[in-house]
């Protein structure tokens, strides 16, 4: 089944510019542009990609300068991601995305930590405060040409003697805003965004050990050789206090496997941290 949800939002620019009549039409032209790729953006993460959204410019009002436009979502299927066909959803989504910019500070978060039964995921970010916000508002943020749009339309005209920028819906009392102070925080970031997460117990076989902190062990998990880090510390001393450990020797250990969204694709990342036992390769019987 198909629906079509209909909302109206505004975009709202406030400061000394807008007081003096100092706006430039082509500016004023490049944000609405800006804001109407960010939310096509936005509608895909929340309803996929069959859905269209248009955008029309219904008004211009206010003592600051309002833009307002009327949302159309075409093609709404009851298996979206947000399914319950409220333009609520949507807007909540732009505005958690624009709030998201401003909790980083434009910075790569500290850890997420995802909780898939409430598709949630608890930010922390580079000075330790952590948010929660929905799953797929780091989607947004993390989409290069949301980025670029946030860069345009709310960067761009901070810094050009603006001094907050809002982005709400009066109908469902949704609103967010950044002001001057945020400016920075909405240049476009190689954002890295955590998939998933997994903790499995393995037997895996040394290839190549390493005796310096820090560095990667290869190891061989029956398919495939990788590179780990191991931060098990009671293991650890055992290496530095000379115990040994050499090629073919077999660790049975619990490794988290981080699947991670970057700039330039997948990244997947092992990490041991603990090793459970540790058998010697077998010793090799001369034939004489």
């Amino acid at each position: 089944m198909q629906m079509i949800t209909e909302d109206k939002l505004s975009l709202e620019y406030y400061g000394s510019p807008v007081e003096n009549g100092h706006l430039k039409a082509k500016d004023v032209a490049r944000y609405i542009l800006a804001l109407d790729d960010f939310m096509n953006v936005v509608t895909k993460e929340a309803y996929g990609n069959d859905v269209s959204l248009s955008m029309d410019v219904s008004g211009f009002r206010g003592q600051s300068f309002d833009v307002d436009f009327i949302l159309q979502v075409v093609g709404l299927a009851s298996n979206a991601i947000f399914c319950t066909g409220s333009p609520k959803d949507l807007i909540t989504l732009a505005t958690d995305s624009i709030k998201a910019c401003i909790h980083l500070a434009g910075k790569q978060p500290e850890s997420c930590d995802t909780d898939c039964d409430n598709n949630s995921v608890s930010v922390k970010n580079a000075f330790g405060d952590t948010q929660v916000f929905h799953i797929q508002t780091l989607n947004v943020i993390s989409d290069p040409k949301a980025s670029i749009s946030l860069d345009t339309f709310i960067r761009e005209p901070l810094t050009k003697g603006l001094s907050t920028v809002k982005l709400k819906s009066s109908q469902f009392n949704v609103e967010t805003e950044a002001s001057s102070n945020d400016a920075d925080f909405f240049k476009p970031l190689d954002f890295e965004l955590p998939l998933s997460k997994n903790m499995i117990t393995t037997g895996l076989t040394i290839e190549s050990p390493s005796f310096k902190d820090g560095n990667k062990w290869k190891l061989y998990d029956g398919q495939s050789s990788f590179y780990a880090e191991i931060t098990d510390k009671n293991f650890l001393d055992k290496v530095d206090k000379g115990e040994r450990f050499g090629k073919g020797d077999l660790l049975i250990v619990e490794m988290n496997i981080i699947q991670t969204k970057t700039p330039q694709g997948l990244k997947v990342e092992k990490i041991i941290t603990e090793v459970k036992d540790h058998k010697e390769a077998p010793k090799q019987q001369g034939i004489f």
